[in-house]
């Protein structure tokens, strides 16, 4: 049986390059031919043609994008059947696989190409990566009066700020450090799987390094590496006028510190108000209740109101005012946390009845003769 070799192909011509192309000039032009002629982004009719002219491409690529088959093919101008090679990069041998490969040549250039590169690629070091501090939770207890008129409040706790021996970055004079032996200083390690339709990359954070591309050579003496310490810290908290019982208010950049750079964690106050038992709010308003005798609800008086603010305000009860009544003291309630307009205090009369004496009673019996009431002699 006589073999008949096959014509050999220039390589070069069909990725439209130069003997002495640089591999990025390879890989570039590759990658122009592949958005041309892939059999799903090739806009002619004849689409058996195109995928002809695609599987050349990935030939072609296959040998050049190879350090020795490239210098294989220089040197003899051949390189052998493509179908028995199995590419460093993730070409799958075999009947199926060496079939997939010679449609779609190496699936993770095509995927570069259609898909916008490799995931986590290249090798740029990614250094310490700046990690925001954590917040912190507090709590103030205001009286009605404060959320009235508004108040300071200078609330003191610990927090954890950036040691000052080391700036932070928890090394011996903040600067015993060496690169990373698991990622080289990239902070990250790249794996690789193989699978039927070529290789896939993942990336993930080193485990060594957290990320940072960098271990501690030396600990910090003062903060022992963790590159923070604690410290007794106050700040002066504005409780506005009108805020409501459980209220949050953030304190932005006075939680802990942050880590290689970060920014520092809020802090979030929590604000408990302290109602007295008197008064009852509803909103912006304020109830509250007054007692009168039935007299004065008879016959008409005048009240003072004390309010939560301190000092008092009059306010006058009409003559036939019946048990349960309910007065608005126009804006004496609580501000509006968003404008300066005051809610209402509304005050409810409670008409105070008791027993009356021997001569009460003989006047108000004589009061009954006049309105002819009947009552109980």
């Amino acid at each position: 049986m006589i073999s008949v070799a096959p014509a050999r192909k220039d390589y070069y011509e069909l990725l439209g390059v130069s003997k002495g192309a640089t591999p990025e000039e390879i890989r570039k032009a590759y990658r122009k031919l592949v958005k041309e002629w892939h059999p799903d982004a090739y806009k002619g009719e004849d689409k058996k043609a195109a995928e002809a002219k695609f599987k050349e491409i990935q030939e072609a690529y296959e040998v050049l994008s190879d350090q020795e088959k490239r210098a294989m093919f220089d040197r003899f101008g051949y390189v052998g059947d493509q179908s028995s090679y199995s590419r460093g990069s993730g070409r799958t041998p075999g009947a199926e696989g060496g079939h997939f490969d010679d449609l779609f040549g190496d699936f993770q250039d095509v995927f570069d190409v259609f898909f916008g590169g490799r995931s986590g690629g290249g090798s740029r070091t990614q250094g310490p990566r700046a990690t925001r501090g954590e917040d912190i939770h507090a709590s103030v207890v205001v009286e009605l009066k404060d959320v009235i008129l508004g108040k300071k409040v200078i609330l003191e706790y610990d927090r954890y700020s950036a040691c000052g021996s080391c700036n932070g970055n928890g090394s011996e004079n903040g600067t015993s450090f060496r690169t990373c032996p698991n990622c080289n200083g990239t902070g990250y390690i790249k794996e690789e799987h193989r699978s039927f339709f070529g290789i896939f990359s993942n990336t993930r954070t080193c485990n060594t390094c957290n990320g940072n591309g960098r271990i501690i050579d030396k600990r910090c003496p003062t903060c022992g590496g963790v590159g923070t310490e604690k410290e007794r810290h106050q700040v002066s908290v504005n409780i506005p006028a009108g805020v409501e019982n459980n209220a949050t208010l953030r304190i932005s950049g006075h939680g802990n510190s942050g880590q290689n750079g970060g920014p520092a964690g809020d802090l979030y106050v929590s604000v408990r108000v302290e109602m007295p038992s008197e008064y009852r709010r509803n909103g912006n308003d304020i109830y509250l209740s007054k007692e009168v005798d039935y007299v004065e609800a008879a016959l008409g008086t005048t009240v003072e109101i004390e309010l939560p603010e301190g000092g008092t305000e009059t306010l006058k009860i009409p003559a036939g005012t019946s048990p349960n009544t309910v007065f608005r003291m126009k804006n004496l309630g609580i501000p509006a946390i968003s404008s300066n307009r005051r809610g209402d205090l509304l005050v409810t009369v409670r008409v105070s009845i008791s027993k009356p004496s021997s001569r009460e009673k003989k006047l108000l019996q004589q009061i009954a003769k006049l309105k002819n009431s009947k009552v109980v002699e």
